[in-house]
């Protein structure tokens, strides 16, 4: 809404100059007017004065700004093959032992024998033990199983992701007031017949 400041208003210029024009006419007038009733025509100018008024240049405006959405990249890490376990057997271990085991022990003989003068001698011949040497099959390690565990494989990985979504603001522009300046009416003046003493 426009507001209306009056800056002066003076109307009592004129109406002080009216009462001094017709305070002369008067004085005028009541010579040749005796013996009757006499009027004088008592014009009054309008009265102007300048006031200030606030006036509407631009209303106020609410204008929308489109934020648009922020993305970045993160690292993780993801798991390419888990680890896994697998049952290895490993077989028994088998070796040969060589050792000299007894075939015939010690034993005496009675041996006869024809000695130089062509008579048969008689002795008991002490044969030692005889001895060979065989060879089996021992075990060296027992059969057993073995799990081991390959180990899971890794890898980096980089991905797009959204860090804030698109918004939406609204900014609000203030409404604009000039200030203008006008002349107005603040009497209208006025034609009137006054009455003329006679002096």
């Amino acid at each position: 809404m426009s507001r209306f400041v009056a800056k002066s208003v003076v109307a009592k210029t004129f109406f002080a100059a009216a009462a001094i024009t017709l305070g002369s006419g008067a004085a005028m007038a009541g010579a040749n007017c005796q013996g009757g009733s006499c009027y004088r025509l008592v014009v009054t100018p309008p009265a102007y004065s300048e006031v200030a008024e606030q006036v509407l240049v631009r209303p106020a405006q609410r204008l929308a700004r489109h934020i648009s959405a922020e993305y970045g990249t993160v690292s993780e890490t993801v798991t390419v093959r888990p680890a896994q376990t697998f049952s290895r057997h490993i077989p028994a271990v088998y070796g040969t032992s060589a050792e000299t085991v007894m075939v015939a022990p010690a034993r005496k003989v009675w041996q006869i024998s024809i000695d130089a003068n062509g008579q048969k001698v008689g002795c008991w011949i002490t044969v030692p033990a005889q001895y060979a040497t065989r060879h089996r099959q021992v075990l060296i390690r027992e059969a057993q199983v073995v799990h081991e565990t390959i180990p899971a494989v890794h890898a980096e990985r980089h991905r797009r992701v959204l860090m804030r979504p698109a918004t939406v603001t609204h900014d609000v522009i203030p409404a604009a007031y000039e200030t203008r300046h006008r002349q107005v009416m603040v009497h209208p003046g006025s034609r009137a017949w006054a009455p003329v003493r006679s002096y």
